[in-house]
């Protein structure tokens, strides 16, 4: 077995890998939308995440629920640029039985983590694949 095989197998199944991994949260997210409630939060501050020269904001918002219960909770998706403002007023999903379980309704917030598993993982089955069965050169 000679180095290409070896490579482009390893592609290969890290593509497939990713692409299982797209799958779950696809599953994830749909049974998470389908089971959830909507509210209307509030962004109460921007938390800074220092990795090396780059700077991520993560919004942490506040809502209340139809109980009357606030519910804070630090949004999983962050990002380079402050997109959001304290005082800013965010749509919220979150499941009611476990308010805590909470996410800004937003397509990337949402399904960003799928769609980059996804995408990655297309790009690695092909590549992968093409250089096996020789439709890409090497």
């Amino acid at each position: 077995m000679d180095w290409v095989t070896v490579v482009s197998s390893i592609f290969t199944l890290a593509g497939a890998a990713l692409l299982v991994a797209a799958g779950r949260q696809f599953i994830r997210t749909r049974a998470f939308l389908r089971n959830s409630a909507s509210a209307v939060g509030i962004v109460i501050a921007l938390t800074e995440d220092r990795g090396g020269d780059e700077i991520s904001y993560f919004p942490r918002v506040t809502f209340k629920t139809p109980s009357g219960n606030d519910i804070t909770f630090q949004s999983g998706m962050g990002s380079s640029s402050q997109a959001r403002s304290i005082g800013d007023s965010v749509a919220v999903r979150y499941q009611p039985d476990q308010p805590q379980a909470a996410e800004i309704d937003a397509f990337m917030t949402l399904w960003g983590l799928t769609l980059l598993f996804g995408g990655l993982g297309v790009v690695f089955l092909f590549v992968g694949v093409g250089i096996l069965t020789g439709v890409l050169a090497v």
